[in-house]
């Protein structure tokens, strides 16, 4: 008698210990669940799943931009969503074309940048028509504006999902970061690297320090999101380091978020709600 009621007593405890385990795989115990959640604990979570969980995060926000200038060129490059209401977050040379030289350079400080037309394409292949809002030559920064009106589903109340900016943690030598861009306009690919130096001055007159990364960024990554393993914004995509000019291979540039809100908070002619973690920084809205 004794033997059968320890029996049923192990028999129950087992139970017990299966029912917690599935109610904890479920999202009872463990936040995780819904994609649209920023903080996740990747003590717990292999590298390939990292990056499953930050491109399920955040590629409803990762767009292509094209621009069509006035000369007849064409550029493809990326950008990403940092607004519900739709400003778009892209490099300067990315969308600026200067007739005086045909590039993103300017002969005289006095030229202004040709009329363009620009396309933002999402994931799913929805292509909004964008105007140029602001850029700044000096931080290689631009924001656009996701023409709405006459939309009817986007005029009728339908937002955007805007990406997040890390305000709390630091870049560190090592940090496995994340981009998607377009590269080669072939589509939205993700792309793992590794931070190689967290800031370095690669140029006496430049205004902010790199963000240097070892992986693979290629022609049109420019303007693409630096994620970090919680899915949160910590720099901009701007360049490689090319071996044709230098002896370096596999060596990317990024712009870190502290430069990137810096030059959105001095925009004046537009009110852009950029999103941050919660500490809050300028005019931008806490997460």
């Amino acid at each position: 008698m004794k033997k059968k009621r320890g029996l049923i007593i192990a028999l129950v405890m087992i139970f017990v210990v299966l029912a917690l385990s599935l109610t904890a795989c479920n999202g009872w115990f463990a936040n995780n669940s819904n994609p649209t959640r920023y903080y996740i604990d990747i003590k717990e979570v292999e590298d390939p799943q990292i990056a499953s969980i930050v491109v399920n995060n955040t590629i409803a926000s990762c767009v292509r931009i094209i621009a069509e200038y006035k000369s007849g060129s064409t550029s493809a490059s990326s950008g990403f969503i940092i607004t519900e209401d739709g400003y778009v977050l892209t490099n300067r040379h990315c969308v600026v074309r200067y007739s005086t030289t045909g590039s993103d350079t300017p002969m005289f400080d006095s030229d202004k940048p040709m009329s363009a037309k620009y396309s933002v394409v999402f994931a799913d292949n929805k292509e909004y028509s964008a105007s140029l809002v602001a850029f700044s030559s000096s931080a290689d920064l631009a924001v656009l504006k996701i023409n709405t009106l006459n939309i009817p589903l986007i005029s009728s109340g339908t937002k955007f999902q805007a990406l997040v900016f890390e305000t709390e943690q630091e870049l560190y030598y090592g940090e496995r970061v994340y981009t998607i861009g377009n590269p080669e306009n072939i589509g939205l690919i993700l792309t793992e690297l590794t931070i190689a130096s967290p800031a370095i001055r690669l140029n006496k007159n430049d205004t902010h320090d790199t963000v240097i990364l070892d992986g693979n960024i290629n022609h049109g990554n420019s303007g693409g999101p630096l994620f970090n393993a919680y899915s949160r914004i910590c720099g901009i995509v701007y360049a490689r380091i090319d071996g044709s000019n230098k002896d370096a291979y596999g060596l990317g540039c990024a712009i870190s978020a502290d430069v990137i809100i810096d030059f959105l908070d001095s925009i004046k002619n537009a009110d852009i709600n950029y999103k941050t973690t919660p500490v809050n920084t300028g005019s931008g809205e806490a997460a």
